[in-house]
């Protein structure tokens, strides 16, 4: 029999990184292992109590369960739209909001819409996986551009400038330029005048920016960041919104893209063709969420603060460095001298059975780090850190 073929955007690419160890996990604790999780960003912390009675209050009326417009109901983008100028400072219509299903499937929207086969992308390393992912799915050539600390874990123009001069001269013209801050993994804060000079130099190229911004509301003293606010961003710049960091609404899937309507129609070309209106109820939940939950996303940071006070004593316990100046809901650290982060993280995971994420996963720029996740109570923190100080054998690498 003919084997079936499998096109080579889905040979070359591997499983999503936390699909794979997550099994691992799974198969650990099937066998009667006690398993520590300090590694996945899934918010742990319960939504606004008006969250479920908006679904409860809304899946057993008329139409609850039929198709939804493609737009959202009415109500969503114009609550999104109040949210951006009231948190943000930004003023856009409801017409420059699309809702997603999270801003997970934006990404992969957004690349499909922008890229043709050849064209570049330039993804920060470190940086989220997925926008690695988008690019080679939709056929682009995945240019990374390197985020140090010597360099505040920021863009330099100048390199990037480099890199548009090295690929034209391949033949392949960049496109799209991912970012994200609050940055992820490094904690980041974002940097308004470094950033408009990525803005100028995108909009000199007509480069499309595409700003990721899950993190703004989370352990950020500074007042939430949108890279909207720069001058001339709308020419050249879209912003994904998600809310399942903020109002703790990972599951329910939902977030928005934001920009100039004529910005996001491609991208929205591209949405019809594989995503409806998420389900009714869960629309009425966000804007549940977006009405009531100032006072949870505060009590939320509070305790997401209590347990980054635990993971930065588990941190010097492994001997690991951290910058005192990150945000969001992570702790990036580098690993002691002589220590390579993927075996730290599988000798954790084998002599302790706590598992915290290897930077590398972020990209070659996170080889050396690891990451921890403030999404595990307290007290998991605190054991994760006494079985650290009672089992752990360290060595160093050859």
């Amino acid at each position: 029999m003919n084997g079936i073929h499998i096109a080579r955007r889905a040979a070359g690419s591997s499983n999503y990184y936390f699909a794979d160890k997550l099994a691992e996990i799974r198969r650990l604790i099937a066998a009667g292992h006690d398993v520590i999780n300090l590694g996945v960003g899934s918010p742990d912390l319960a939504p606004n109590p008006g969250v479920q009675a908006a679904i409860s209050g809304d899946m057993s009326t008329e139409g609850a369960f039929g198709y939804q417009p493609y737009r959202g109901v009415a109500d969503l983008t114009r609550r999104f739209s109040e949210y951006l100028s009231d948190v943000f400072n930004v003023d856009l219509p409801p017409e420059g909001i699309v809702p997603l299903m999270g801003s997970k499937e934006g990404c992969g929207f957004l690349a499909l819409a922008h890229l043709d086969a050849g064209d570049g992308a330039l993804v920060p390393d470190p940086g989220y996986p997925t926008y690695s992912s988008a690019t080679r799915l939709a056929g682009g050539e995945v240019l990374p551009y390197a985020l140090r600390e010597e360099t505040d874990y920021l863009p330099v123009v100048s390199e990037l400038e480099r890199t548009r001069l090295d690929a034209e001269s391949r033949g392949c013209a960049i496109r799209m330029m991912w970012l994200n801050y609050p940055h992820m993994p490094t904690g980041t804060p974002p940097d308004a005048v470094r950033l408009t000079e990525v803005v100028v130099w995108a909009r000199e190229h007509g480069i499309l920016l595409v700003h990721d911004n899950p993190y703004a509301r989370i352990l950020n003293s500074a007042p939430p960041f949108s890279i909207m606010s720069i001058e001339g961003s709308s020419e050249v710049c879209i912003e994904l919104h998600s809310m399942s960091k903020s109002h703790r609404l990972a599951g329910a899937r939902m977030g928005f893209a934001v920009g100039q309507p004529a910005l996001l129609a491609p991208m929205f070309k591209v949405a019809t063709q594989f995503a409806s209106g998420s389900w009714r109820p869960l629309q009425h939940a966000a804007i549940a969420a977006l009405d009531a939950d100032e006072d949870g996303i505060a009590e939320a940071n509070g305790i997401y603060a209590a347990r980054k006070v635990a993971a930065l004593e588990l941190m010097s316990t492994l001997g690991c460095r951290v910058d005192g100046h990150q945000v969001g809901m992570f702790v990036w650290a580098k690993a002691p001298e002589g220590r390579d982060g993927n075996m730290l993280s599988d000798a954790l995971l084998d002599q302790c059975r706590v598992f915290i994420t290897p930077g590398s996963v972020f990209g070659s720029q996170g080889q050396g780090h690891i990451r921890l996740s403030l999404c595990s109570p307290v007290e998991r923190i605190q054991a994760a850190h006494e079985r650290i100080k009672t089992s752990f054998a360290p060595h160093h690498e050859d």
